[in-house]
């Protein structure tokens, strides 16, 4: 968007330097990308007047001109254009004069033996015409002697600035001066618009010339209109068509230049209907009818649907609502009755309805990003009063202002020592205050803790605590805020279990498999319908998505990660060990207001860790290559366990796997973290079904954990425990079992067997299937338990170990039925 420094100073009073206002700028969060001074091309170059032209004695087609440059100088200029005349105003190029178009300088010289002061120019020589016929006579009014960058209104530094889609309020030139004002703390002017009775408004009222009427409130939140009669349409003058240049605009006529430039003013986009063509006198904001063709004002034909809001008179339509109007209703030479239409209108309307037709108008552009609702009216009374100064006509008295949706000015609660920390600087509450009344905020109440505050309506983007505090900083200046390095590590000592349970999990899991060599993967909220179907039939749908391949909720984590690997495998990236926390979404039916709830729609924190291609990448000679497997996957979930610190924690086999089941993606190499009674966790293998559908051509393991589910689950209070100086005993035991029961439960019991010295207890061997038949027999295996056992304060007896070892066979063989193998 291009702003004009002269236009600015129109609003507010700055003495700073360009260089200096980007910078301000800048750090207030608006970004200058370029910045334009487009007089200088135009130094030594003034407006001249041709007093006298006579032929040239030695040349047929040149000519001998004298020329008054200003202040009593008369120049002897040589021209050869044929248009030249006396008495006309040209620009001049004087002597030292660089001309933009060639880039020769202009010097004293003799032309076929006639000395030459200077140049007479055209549009194509100054570089504001691709080409010219001849000279440029300029208006019969153009000051002799005047800077031609002043006439031109060139003399002029215009800002190229990126506003960013939250700062609607800044799409003007109002809006950036609002924020310089702000700064410097400098009132703001703000152009009045004058209507007054007798002088620019006669005594007929706008609603016996149109009659407004809204069908479609839920687009159409406000509708405000003006009548100007007995216009006449013309070239707007110069001044206007100036301003239009400097920033981009082409001017067409005075008319619809006006509207132009309300816009580029305040930020409102406006709409002139000429309104001898609205028939029955009537516009109705409606519903467009499914498969209604329209031609808009760029001329083409546009087919229409049902949730297009359009404006229409009483015999069809004459305008996209918010976005362009159509050729039916246009603004012509014959135009001598006009109608202003302001309104306001739903953004995500605007952006649906724009989106499908394929047009991005500035008027589009504003109103998809939200305008301020209380320049309606402003804006159609500050158009009438333009139109009337530049075209004539009288405007109609009582203006139609309908309010279809009410939009109250907004209010939020600033806590001072909120702002304090979340800012990192203490700032008093009395500059608090102060900062956010120079945007424009009122405080309507304030304690000596808070205080209350009601949003500028044009401020639509701000709408919480957090909001304003980001405007007091924002304010206050980044640059004024030193950084500050604080310790998060707790040096306190020991902490208590409630300490422990506040930790993020996520994060410390995160830590914990960075650690460990996993890549952190960040990934869309979104899905493709086909991989939310794995999990749910009727997955959440987003209202207006980007594209089909993101316009569902993700009911998992594992369809991104599944993305993620194919792509890095079809880069040639085999071996990938990969996590992410993130957020799934679910329906739900509850009533409960706990906060992962919301409007029916169940949020829940995730970690994913992912493991594909090989644990052990590269050869070595003595270290064969290995494939992750399925242990691999259930050692990330006993590892899951051990870094949380699970009270009550046990791994069991999946009951169910694959389509209909909990775990819709996985095989049935499956198991399934419980904690406090209800499953938290899964870790497995992917079923090749899943792979195949997601385009994976390897096998991939993964587990995943409920962070939400977990975070207040008690866990083990960890304590230092001091490493013991005694010799560890360790001792093997096989147990011969049915091949039905579980190795962890007797595992378990193991542990629930001995007394506080066993220390470690670990399964290293596994004997089973054909070749142990002979052995052990039939639906028998072999497990090999290797036990550690150790004393912090002596070295143990072996009749001691003895004792543990013997208890513990016991309880195995009296639970399970298991022998001891020899």
């Amino acid at each position: 968007m291009l702003i004009s420094q002269n236009w600015l100073k129109e609003f507010v009073d700055f003495s700073v330097s360009p260089e200096e206002l980007e910078r301000i700028l800048t750090m207030l969060g608006l970004e200058i990308e370029k910045i334009e001074r487009p007089g200088e091309k135009l130094r030594n170059f003034v407006v001249g007047e041709v007093l006298t032209k006579e032929k040239h004695p030695n040349a047929d087609k040149l000519s001998v001109c004298t020329v008054d440059v200003g202040g009593g100088v008369v120049n002897t200029i040589v021209c050869g254009a044929p248009n030249v005349a006396a008495g006309q105003k040209v620009p001049i190029a004087l002597n030292g004069a660089v001309v933009p178009n060639g880039g020769f300088t202009i010097e004293k010289r003799k032309l076929r033996g006639v000395e030459s002061n200077g140049m007479i120019c055209s549009k194509a020589e100054l570089g504001l015409a691709e080409a010219s016929d001849g000279i440029w006579p300029l208006e019969e009014n153009a000051p002799v002697g005047e800077s031609l960058a002043k006439y031109l209104a060139l003399d002029d530094v215009l800002y190229e600035i990126s506003i960013t889609p939250n700062r609607a309020d800044c799409l003007s030139h109002l809006g950036i001066a609002r924020e310089i004002a702000a700064y410097f703390s400098v009132p703001l002017r703000k152009p009045e618009a004058r209507i007054s009775a007798g002088v620019n408004e006669d005594s007929s009222r706008t609603n016996e010339h149109i009659d407004i009427v809204i069908d479609d409130k839920e687009t159409c939140w406000r509708f405000s209109a003006r009548v100007v009669r007995g216009v006449k349409i013309a070239p707007s003058p110069k001044w206007l068509q100036d301003r239009l240049n400097a920033c981009g605009q082409r001017p067409i006529n005075n008319v619809v230049d006006v509207t132009n430039y309300v816009m580029l003013e305040c930020g409102k986009p406006i709409h002139a209907f000429d309104l001898d063509k609205v028939a029955g006198k009537k516009l109705v904001v409606k519903r467009a009818v499914e498969g209604e063709k329209f031609r808009t004002l760029d001329g083409k034909d546009r087919v229409l649907d049902a949730e297009m809001t359009m404006v229409a008179d009483a015999e069809r339509s004459s305008a996209v609502g918010g976005i362009m109007g159509g050729e039916i209703s246009e603004i012509s030479d014959a135009t001598v009755n006009v109608c202003i239409e302001s309104a306001v209108w739903k953004p995500s309307a605007i952006r649906r309805t724009a989106k499908k037709l394929g047009i991005s108008s500035d008027a589009s552009y504003r109103f998809e990003r939200g305008v301020d609702y209380e320049t309606s009216l402003y804006a159609a009374e500050r158009a009438a009063q333009l139109i009337h100064e530049v075209a004539g006509g009288m405007i109609a008295a009582e203006p139609t202002d309908i309010i279809a949706v009410p939009q109250p000015p907004k209010q939020a609660t600033v806590r001072f020592a909120r702002a304090t920390m979340l800012i990192g600087k203490d700032i008093a509450p009395d500059e608090q205050k102060t900062l956010l009344e120079r945007l424009g905020c009122v405080i309507v109440s304030h304690s000596a803790t808070e205080m209350l505050v009601q949003i500028p309506t044009y401020r639509v983007d701000i709408e919480t605590e957090t909001d304003l505090i980001e405007e007091i900083a924002r304010l206050h200046g980044y640059d004024n805020i030193a950084p500050a390095l604080v310790s998060r590590v707790n040096l306190s000592g020991e902490q208590t279990p409630k300490q422990y349970q506040a930790l993020p999990f996520g994060v410390e899991l995160l830590a914990f498999f960075r650690s460990n060599g996993f890549y952190d993967v960040i990934t869309q909220n979104m899905i493709d319908p086909k991989a939310a179907s794995f999990f749910t039939p009727e997955p959440i749908r987003i209202a207006n998505p980007l594209g089909e391949e993101l316009s569902c909720m993700r009911p998992s984590l594992l369809p991104s990660m599944l993305r993620v690997i194919e792509r890095n495998h079809r880069y040639g990236q085999k071996n990938l060990r990969l996590v992410e926390l993130g957020a799934t979404f679910s329906a739900t039916n509850s009533a409960t207001t706990e906060p992962s709830f919301i409007h029916g729609i169940r949020e829940e924190q995730y970690v994913c860790a992912a493991l594909t291609g090989n644990a052990i990448p590269h050869k070595n000679w003595d270290t064969p290559e290995r494939p992750f497997d399925f242990y691999d996957a259930k050692g990330l979930l006993e590892s899951i366990v051990q870094v949380c610190g699970f009270a009550d924690a046990t791994v069991r086999i999946a009951e169910q796997t694959g389509a209909g089941s909990a775990y819709p993606l996985f095989s049935a190499n499956c198991i399934e973290l419980v904690v406090g009674g209800g499953a938290v966790g899964v870790a497995g293998e992917i079923a090749p079904l899943a792979l195949k559908a997601f385009d994976v051509g390897m096998p991939v393991f993964a587990a995943l954990l409920n962070i939400s589910r977990v975070a207040g689950v008690q866990s083990k209070q960890r304590k230092y425990t001091s490493v013991s100086p005694y010799p560890t005993v360790q001792r093997d035991l096989a147990f011969v079992l049915d091949t039905s029961i579980d190795a962890g439960k007797v595992q378990d019991l193991i542990w629930k067997s001995a007394s506080e010295i066993l220390r470690a207890v670990r399964i290293f061997d596994v004997f089973q299937g054909k070749h142990a038949v002979q052995t052990i027999g039939e639906g028998k295996k072999s497990v090999a338990f290797g036990l550690e056992f150790n004393s912090a304060e002596k070295t143990l007896e072996d009749a001691e170990v003895e004792t543990q070892i013997n208890t513990i066979i016991e309880r195995v063989k009296k639970e399970f039925g298991a022998s001891l193998r020899g």
